[in-house]
């Protein structure tokens, strides 16, 4: 059982991680429970989406209840911690080290150096699943990757995922 707060702002992807990982969970026949929060009618706008995997009834997390947050911005982390459970694990995308509990990648320079910006997200993604316990799995997540859209786009969203894991393998040595 899982319960997952992803955020950041409008147009980061949040609302495609958790669709992406809502649809990964479903395949495998897991329950799936998801609520969006966003003010995207302006682009920049604050978002936020709970993920729960698991048998739930609720698709809101309570305070102090969440498993893990995923950021996609520094801001949103300070707007949405709260959410975490003691001992709960933040993944953050941030120029600034990592500390206890608290693990940041800076996906916003790699997606650039990839492709493009838009790969940020999928960065966050691949370094937060490794850095997890998931019922989702990296192999999971490669495959629904490569089942999606264009070639160009899949290509993309495949090397940022691997270029998240990296990052998330060079911190744990």
């Amino acid at each position: 059982m899982t319960q997952m707060i992803l955020c950041g702002r409008g147009g980061q992807g949040i609302v495609f991680l958790t669709r992406l990982l809502g649809d990964i969970a479903t395949q495998k026949g897991l329950n799936v429970i998801s609520s969006e929060t966003h003010g995207m009618a302006v682009r920049g706008g604050s978002v936020n989406s709970h993920l729960k995997i698991g048998p739930f009834s609720s698709p809101l997390i309570r305070w102090g209840q969440a498993d893990c947050l995923v950021s996609l911005d520094s801001s949103e982390t300070l707007n949405n911690e709260h959410f975490l459970k003691q001992g709960g694990i933040v993944f953050e995308n941030s120029s600034a080290s990592s500390e206890s509990g608290l693990y940041r990648v800076d996906a916003s320079n790699m997606a650039r150096s990839i492709g493009g910006i838009q790969l940020e997200n999928v960065i966050l993604l691949g370094f937060s699943i490794f850095l997890s316990n998931f019922e989702i799995s990296l192999d999971d997540i490669r495959q629904q990757l490569a089942e999606g859209s264009r070639y160009r786009t899949r290509e993309q969203n495949l090397a940022a995922l691997e270029a998240g894991v990296r990052v998330a393998e060079a911190l744990m040595e």
